[in-house]
């Protein structure tokens, strides 16, 4: 019989998201191995990715009704599992790895678990969240950026998402604590990753994150842009969340800036434009861009293979010197209408790829 970690190693490939399976190292086991107990990784294989109470749960799987309320709510505080509703109505279900699992252990992460992450990381990456078309977060521009005259989708501005949810939570970037734990703490800020809607209440409730209003959240908003971090809300147009994320610890970002053209692997409807007239060649442009898209001679020059349309080159310019437009209609990233149907189309390109 396999051993329990590969079992539920693929258990989690069958997870639109992916995981990765047979590396040469193990090091997709010895991962497993930090988040999970053989107990919790048993359990966490009889769950679906539809939401059930325990009760539920039990009768399917011939369980005790209060051991294994007891068990899920436990495992779901730990992050191994997800949890939605309200306490004497919870309900639990599976989840992905990336982004899911990974994300929920923040308060779990030690030195050692940091350091096979950081292993594991590029491995994951490549084998998941880069294959097909549509990732599981998109690029957007900081509204300040943007060129009075290019349109802007509600579904395209953080402030938008930030007004529209019901609900708001902040938290700590789950990359830069890992990174800090290396021993290479990050300069930028650090409590900016957003959470909106009802799931804001799991982050909430297991200690990972807290509440905002939409002034303090609009505020630390505009904290993370002028530190140079790069805005990208989940994949669907019903966002429910929003990192913020820098060049030097975020996983997405590593992953593009890896790439030759990072302007064909991410998705985003917008690039950045100089105007060389205005352009007093200050060089602040090319500090600050986070895909090294920006060279500079007398003036500044926006590599549009590289360029990914965050914006964060425009909002320091002196002169304005440097927008964001929109790019042409074939080229503009559309995300589905809700996280169900974008999860899908994840689902269908990385079986396809």
């Amino acid at each position: 019989m396999k051993d329990v970690y590969q079992r539920l190693a693929e258990f989690l490939d069958t997870f639109p998201q992916r995981y990765p399976l047979h590396t040469e190292s193990g090091i997709e086991l010895r991962v497993l191995k930090h988040i999970f107990s053989p107990e919790d990784a048993e359990m966490v294989m009889k769950l679906t990715p539809m939401p059930e109470t325990a009760a539920e749960v039990a009768c399917r799987i011939g369980a005790d009704p209060e051991k294994t309320e007891q068990m899920l709510f436990e495992m779901s505080h730990r992050g191994q599992i997800f949890r939605i509703g309200k306490a004497g109505s919870y309900k639990y279900m599976a989840t992905a790895f990336l982004v899911g699992i990974i994300e929920f252990q923040m308060n779990r992460m030690t030195p050692e678990f940091a350091k096979d992450m950081a292993e594991f990381g590029p491995i994951l990456f490549d084998a998941t969240w880069m294959k097909g078309k549509t990732r599981d977060l998109r690029t957007i521009p900081i509204s300040e950026s943007v060129d009075s005259d290019a349109q802007v989708m509600p579904y395209e501005s953080a402030e938008a998402a930030i007004k529209s949810s019901k609900y708001i939570g902040v938290s700590d970037c789950m990359c830069r604590r890992q990174k800090a734990l290396l021993n290479e703490p990050c300069s930028k800020p650090m409590e900016v990753c957003f959470h909106f809607g009802s799931g804001t209440h799991y982050f909430v409730e297991n200690g990972m994150g807290r509440y905002v209003e939409q002034e303090e959240a609009l505020a630390i908003l505009k904290k993370g842009e002028e530190a140079g971090l790069v805005c990208q809300l989940s994949s669907s147009q019903n966002a429910v969340a929003l990192c913020m994320c820098c060049d030097c610890c975020c996983g997405p970002l590593i992953a593009y800036k890896k790439c030759a053209k990072p302007s064909e692997m991410v998705n985003s409807s917008f690039f950045a434009r100089v105007s060389e007239t205005d352009c007093i060649g200050c060089e602040l442009c090319e500090e600050r861009c986070p895909m090294d898209a920006i060279s500079m001679d007398d003036v500044a020059h926006v590599n549009l293979d590289r360029c990914i349309g965050c914006g964060v080159c425009a909002v320091t310019c002196p002169t304005e010197a440097i927008k964001v437009f929109r790019k042409d209609k074939d080229k503009e990233f559309v995300p589905e209408k809700d996280l169900f149907t974008a999860t899908m189309a994840i689902h269908q390109q990385r079986r396809e790829t």
